[in-house]
């Protein structure tokens, strides 16, 4: 019973790795130019310090507050357009002005600790005027044990 079904096994085995080789006239052949190979280069960016911010151990209390810095790679003025946080536990404030290329901008967001407890993780999400988006999360634990302020 065992041979037959070792049989069975290498029979199947084998059809499927002989359907997944193609043969040399299927083959598709590519004519190599002489010319160097283009490599594309994106500049349209904005660059973050980070994506994703762990408080790790926070107390229950005070809110827990980060500020997310990026630098506008972009070749062209942007601004922040709007901000849309994940629940009403999460908080932001933002830079209004006009970032130019090669200048910073800031989003602080906070999650609300008080009367909480255990892990949390929290979304923000930035809109650019040029179209681009960023989401930004927040995580940590709450731990009620720890005394606020230390």
């Amino acid at each position: 019973m065992k041979t037959k079904i070792s049989y069975l096994m290498l029979l199947f085995g084998g059809t499927f790795f002989f359907m997944q080789c193609k043969s040399p006239a299927t083959t598709n052949t590519q004519v190599k130019s002489s010319e160097p190979e283009a490599k594309i280069v994106s500049t349209d960016t904005i660059l973050w310090n980070e994506h994703i911010h762990d408080f790790k151990m926070v107390p229950s209390g005070p809110p827990a507050n980060t500020k997310y810095i990026f630098v506008n790679q972009t070749q062209q003025t942007i601004k922040i357009d709007r901000v849309e946080v994940g629940c009403s536990c999460t908080a932001s404030e933002y830079s209004k002005n006009d970032i130019k290329p090669n200048d910073t901008g800031w989003i602080s967001a906070s999650y609300k600790t008080a009367n909480t407890f255990g892990y949390f993780r929290k979304h923000v999400d930035v809109f650019f005027t040029n179209g681009q988006k960023t989401h930004l999360i927040l995580t940590g634990t709450v731990d009620p044990m720890i005394p606020a302020g230390k």
